[in-house]
Parts: structure tokens; sequence; C-alpha cells
């Protein structure tokens, strides 16, 4: 089991910051250069919202055998533990909706949606918590056209899918 899977945008940046660092891994030894090189791909990602701009329109995806509706966004995460992201939480805070408060020995996924790069870029500094979308057990990975797939440490590119 790996800590997190996702696709969309959120995936994309990070194999584009990952094939960087590939092949230049000289010019990635700081923390702050390496925080600035992502955000200056976040900000041509949002120039180009090409790729991932209807998402949820091109997967489906599947909680405990059953169909999950998404609402629109770009990009979805589906979390085993809390920490994402060098530490962020997109679950976010506790508060009163439908879901259990998560844990990582609950022996549930947590399944969460972001609408963009600025999305992204307020949950890595806290400032709002990812789309909740559904918690359960067992999730079949999603099936999509076109799209970048991203785990904890792996990172590739998907080609057409069922």
């Amino acid at each position: 089991m790996n800590n997190y899977f996702g696709i969309g945008i959120e995936a994309e940046l990070c194999l584009d910051f990952h094939n960087a660092r590939e092949e230049n891994p000289n010019k990635f030894n700081s923390r702050l250069h390496n925080k600035s090189v992502y955000v200056k791909m976040g900000l041509r990602k949002m120039v180009s919202r090409k790729l991932c701009k209807d998402l949820h329109k091109e997967i489906r995806l599947e909680v405990d055998g059953k169909p999950v509706e998404l609402p629109p966004l770009e990009g979805v995460i589906i979390l085993n533990i809390l920490s994402w992201g060098s530490g962020a939480n997109p679950w976010g805070p506790e508060k009163d909706d439908q879901f259990n408060k998560p844990n990582h020995w609950d022996g549930h996924l947590e399944v969460v949606g972001v609408t963009g790069i600025v999305h992204l870029g307020q949950i890595q500094s806290g400032l709002r918590s990812a789309i909740r979308i559904a918690q359960g057990g067992e999730s079949q990975p999603p099936g999509w056209r076109d799209g970048r797939g991203q785990e904890e440490k792996g990172k590739w590119r998907e080609g057409k899918g069922r």
C-alpha cells in the first residue's frame, strides 16, 4: 500500500518537477530553490491549463464498489495517511460532515479533490483544505482517458485508459 496516489494537476506538476530534477540534479540542492522551481512550474500550468481542466468529466472513481460522483476539479488524491506533499494535510481539520475522522490505523482511504494550482498552493500553506470526496476501505484506481499518475516516490505518465 502506498501513502497516497494522485492523478491530474498535482501529479502532472510533481512529474514535471521530478523530470527536471533528473535532468539537472546539481541545480536541485536546496529546499528554497526546489520550492521556487515548483512555484514557477505551477505558474506555467496556470497559464496553459489544458490537460486537467475537466478532469472530473474524464475519470470515473469507485470507493467500496460504488461509483463516486466527482465535483468539478483538476486533480484527485487518494490518501492512506493524513500527511501529503511535504507535510500538508489535504483532508483538513475535523468538521461536521458525513465523513469520519481519519487516522492511519482505521483501514480507510480518504479521497480528496483539488480545483487547480492556486488550490494546491492554499493546501500547502494551510489556508484551505482539499475537497472531501469519499472515504472507504477500498478504492479502484481511477479510470481516465489520458492523465498522469503520482504515488509517493513514484511518478509516471499514463496513456489512454479504460
